[in-house]
């Protein structure tokens, strides 16, 4: 039994319990209580600290918030392990912005207190600039630019998809036209999301 619920502890818990980022959880009840109205409730599990991500999608330079506490002090926050620059901006709250090479991944804040690490990863969303060449048959090799681009699961040529795909680096990758591509938009799967090209790769005989 995690909770005992009688008189001044409340009653009738009806509200998920959630977790807060100090790790303890916490919940309502609506009656209870020393005026019988109901009670703010907390059970310590031993779970550890942690921060809580404001948004877990974003592609490479946006500015996302961070919630947590004791970040006055704050020294590096880290998406994946690649160093973001950031600002604190309450003891309970931060913000950081995506940096060039991050991957998708989990989010560590390092404070006078220790590393914390987000409850849920964060998502790089994949961008493609350009690819080179722009037209070609079946077995081109094209070379897709763009960023967040290292963690690649799947390249399409016209929503069909190739079966020969090379990551070079974050910002490159190689894909082989498949058999039955279509003439249309090259799309790059990634751990953070798909991108499109805005231009048409097109296929010739």
């Amino acid at each position: 039994m995690l909770h005992t619920f009688a008189g001044t502890t409340g009653g009738a818990p009806q509200a998920t319990p959630m977790q807060h980022t100090n790790g303890k959880i916490y919940g309502l009840t609506p009656l209870g209580g020393s005026t019988g109205n109901g009670v703010v409730y907390t059970e310590d599990l031993g779970l550890a600290p942690s921060v809580k991500l404001v948004s877990t999608l974003g592609k490479v330079g946006k500015t996302i918030g961070i919630l947590g506490s004791g970040f006055t002090g704050t020294t590096a926050v880290k998406f994946n392990g690649v160093s973001a620059t950031f600002a604190v901006v309450l003891n309970t709250y931060l913000t950081a912005t995506v940096p060039t090479a991050a991957t998708s991944g989990f989010v560590q804040v390092t404070t006078p207190g220790g590393t914390l690490t987000s409850s849920a990863k964060f998502g790089v969303t994949p961008t493609i600039s350009s690819f080179s060449p722009t037209s070609g048959p079946v077995g081109t090799s094209v070379v897709i630019s763009g960023n967040s681009l290292l963690q690649t699961t799947k390249v399409t040529f016209g929503g069909v998809k190739a079966t020969s795909v090379t990551m070079i680096s974050n910002t490159h990758v190689t894909a082989v036209v498949p058999s039955g591509a279509k003439t249309g938009k090259i799309a790059v799967t990634t751990a953070g999301g798909t991108a499109s090209s805005s231009a048409v790769f097109t296929v010739t005989p």
